[in-house]
């Protein structure tokens, strides 16, 4: 077999080095933006949003800070709240659901695929209004409560159907070893299985809760509760917008998922690789 030319490896190594060149630049530009210009005066932002802040100011952190109508830690206690339970109720129910998805060969099993992959075609947006007239004709009250089962009614499909496919590709004699020894379902998921979904575990953890920390339209209109990310809308006003301010609020959003994201990217690349596996 003749070996294909030097010049034909160097150019398709030049291509694909210049797309994922021109991903990256796609992707660190917006947090570029939003970084520089939470250090600049309004004014400066407007001129020019590209420019680096010189000299920098911390005006747009202080007052974000020290505003007493906007509350910056409220907002984040809020968000932090929702975030932790929406994630931990997700990750306990959906990874009991996927065990019984992937293990059984009934019918009510095959429907229960079907639903569950109903639930991640349909676009979240669209049962806004029908939730709102259902919250007001059983008199729900808004709040965090139900905001946190919005949350989870909304991942809780997403979050089966990557445990499913992770559970799949565990083998079946662990838990024939485990009942030998006299070990019932409760005791083989949560002692013997579930410490081995730890890269899925961490998926879930990412998507779910960078989805409930990102969330603008479901905390302002279904919860009426103030998260930072409903912070930025509060410096936007009818007619004229404090952009130093919007932007402050931004880099509080954004820094923490960035945080986030470099602690877990071993286990969120370890979750997707594995539960692809098997379908």
């Amino acid at each position: 077999m003749m070996n294909r030319p030097k010049w034909r490896d160097i150019l398709a190594s030049a291509v694909i080095t210049g797309l994922v060149g021109l991903a990256a630049l796609v992707m660190v530009i917006p947090i570029y933006i939003s970084i520089i210009n939470a250090f600049k005066m309004s004014r400066l932002i407007q001129r020019s949003p590209l420019a680096l802040p010189l000299p920098p100011t911390l005006d747009n952190i202080t007052r974000a800070i020290g505003n007493e109508n906007i509350h910056v830690g409220t907002m984040y206690f809020n968000t932090i709240t929702l975030m932790v339970f929406a994630v931990l109720i997700c990750i306990f129910v959906s990874s009991m659901a996927a065990y019984y998805l992937a293990r059984r060969k009934s019918r009510l099993a095959k429907w229960l695929r079907i639903y569950f992959l109903i639930g991640i075609m349909v676009p979240y947006v669209i049962v806004y209004l029908p939730l709102c007239v259902i919250l007001r004709i059983v008199h729900i009250p808004f709040g965090l409560p139900t905001l946190i089962i919005i949350f989870v009614s909304g991942n809780i499909s997403f979050s089966t159907f990557i445990y499913t496919n992770y559970i799949r590709t565990l083998p079946f004699e662990l838990e024939e070893v485990s009942m030998i020894d006299g070990a019932g379902r409760w005791t083989i998921f949560w002692r013997i299985l579930f410490p081995l979904l730890k890269p899925c575990t961490a998926t879930v953890m990412i998507f779910v809760g960078i989805g409930v920390w990102n969330d603008f339209m479901t905390p302002l209109l279904l919860g009426q509760v103030k998260t930072i990310t409903v912070g930025i809308y509060t410096a936007i006003g009818p007619h004229s917008a404090d952009w130093g301010l919007s932007f402050a609020f931004v880099l509080f959003a954004t820094v923490p998922v960035i945080i986030a994201f470099l602690f877990l990217q071993k286990q969120f690349i370890a979750g997707l690789t594995a539960g692809a596996v098997k379908g």
